[in-house]
């Protein structure tokens, strides 16, 4: 047996190296899925490393008009067919109307003939179609007994649905099966393709996105589980005034933050504070952002006396920005790693958890998806903080993190307490495992040197209580003689 690459960006690293030659694929799918296209790709790069290859179509449409509809993609060199590197092999209705048979002769003619190392037949439903169970079963079982004498890699699409093919014949005597949908989630259509089988390898499995461009298809695996590491005591500092001393000394290196609280509590403006003090330290950043641009992020930086963009200019901060909208969460991520590889990144922000919601179908999904990534940064020794926006402003705990609080290292609730009939903002540490940590609610405020943390509400005599007998200015400077 000899490996052999698919021909499709960023599937042989699914499929654990690429195809197995001889063997026989099933490239199936509903219609509009990019069944064709995906084989046209394979069987095009494939020639181009000087295999022979031959497509056996039974379409009504004829050569001309299927060559006119790939020319339209970079992989296509209609060169390839002049030098008979790639053969195209018409079924006509006279051969399907001889019979099963008939067809298994045919293609085994042709086989020997061409000899070639890669063979596609598309769609073998064409020509199935009129079958009944038991001779199909037989045309199944005598086609790919033939075919696996052949010393050939063979893809053959067919239009199915995921429950019909588990039960076709097809599912147990092909060497592996992968599947294209092009599913409705949320407002929009998703493509993703999973391998359901494979023989002798060990692919990556669930389900993983893919795009149709002018150069093919694009597979962008999802992102793997990755083995925790220890944690480290190494404290690094968030750049936000009293929030290390609330965290025994700043964050632990190679953790992950949740930073939940509600609209304009400060969350993204604390995540922006955490990179630009790495940056000032020689640590290299990335702000993954959704909603706010690089320009809206550094006129936010700027109102706080924070200069982000000079930062961005040095190349010791990037700015990852993508509408969620257009979001395809494994592309993305993919990206992201490129960037930390590229940038040798020691801290992170994501801002928010919601920005993934729209390209993930489920919460169990979002929840997922997080975990995933939130173990691969900490395999990579990166501190990360994630915001999350929470509906109800008073900070009711049992929203936080959209259910992903309890992947966190560490949990900070930020919310708005209303004193007197004033609005103030409040931080706290719910959780940070491997360190000791302030457990009291303290009060916050950002100004035009940035985010500070002031003294615990307790410390306000009579203000939480809900009967202040001072102004909070008066239990401040109460309090701050008390503890002086």
């Amino acid at each position: 047996m000899k490996q052999v690459s698919s021909g499709i960006s960023g599937l042989d690293e699914i499929l654990d190296g690429g195809f197995t030659r001889p063997s026989t694929f099933i490239i199936a799918g509903m219609a509009g899925a990019g069944k064709t296209t995906f084989a046209m790709q394979s069987i095009f790069n494939a020639a181009r490393n000087d295999e022979v290859c031959m497509y056996v179509t039974a379409l009504s449409e004829p050569v001309a008009m299927i060559n006119n509809f790939m020319s339209k993609f970079s992989f296509y060199n209609v060169s390839l067919l002049a030098q008979g590197k790639i053969k195209y092999v018409p079924v006509g209705v006279e051969i399907i109307n001889k019979g099963v048979d008939a067809f298994a002769s045919f293609l085994e003619d042709e086989s020997e003939s061409i000899k070639p190392d890669r063979i596609v037949i598309d769609p073998i439903t064409a020509i199935d179609m009129n079958l009944d169970k038991n001779t199909l079963r037989r045309f199944y079982y005598e086609l790919f007994v033939r075919m696996k004498s052949w010393n050939t890699l063979v893809l053959i699409t067919g239009e199915f649905n995921e429950e019909d093919l588990l039960k076709s014949e097809l599912s147990y005597i092909s060497d592996g099966i992968i599947y294209l949908s092009n599913d409705l989630k949320n407002v929009r259509r998703v493509r993703s393709l999973e391998v359901l089988k494979m023989r002798g390898q060990n692919p990556l499995t669930g389900k993983h996105t893919y795009s149709i461009t002018k150069d093919g298809i694009t597979v962008y695996q999802r992102i793997k589980s990755t083995p925790h590491k220890e944690y480290t005591k190494v404290r690094i500092p968030t750049g936000v005034t009293g929030l290390d001393e609330m965290c025994g000394g700043g964050l632990l290196r190679g953790t992950s933050t949740l930073i939940s609280g509600g609209s304009g509590t400060g969350k993204t403006l604390i995540g922006m504070q955490f990179i630009i003090e790495g940056a000032k330290n020689g640590e290299p950043g990335i702000i993954v952002s959704f909603e706010e641009d690089e320009g809206q992020l550094k006129s936010n930086a700027e109102s706080i006396g924070h200069e982000l963009g000079k930062y961005i200019e040095s190349g010791m901060i990037k700015v990852l920005h993508t509408s969620s909208s257009e979001l395809d969460a494994n592309a993305h991520t993919l990206q992201l790693i490129s960037i930390i590889e590229e940038m040798d990144v020691k801290r992170v922000l994501i801002d928010g958890i919601y920005g993934f919601q729209p390209a993930l179908e489920t919460s169990i999904e979002l929840r997922e998806h997080i975990h995933l990534l939130a173990d691969f940064l900490k395999s990579r020794n990166i501190t990360t903080i994630f915001t999350n926006e929470q509906t109800d402003l008073s900070g009711n705990l049992t929203i936080a993190g959209n259910g992903t609080s309890y992947v966190m290292d560490s949990v900070i609730m930020l919310r708005y307490v209303e004193i007197k009939s004033e609005m103030r903002k409040a931080i706290s540490v719910l959780k940070m495992r491997g360190s000791n940590h302030d457990k009291e609610i303290r009060e916050f405020e950002i100004g035009d040197e940035g985010i500070e943390v002031k003294l615990p509400f307790s410390d306000y005599s009579g203000i939480m209580s809900g009967t202040p007998t001072k102004t909070p200015g008066e239990a401040f400077v109460d309090a701050f003689k008390k503890r002086r």
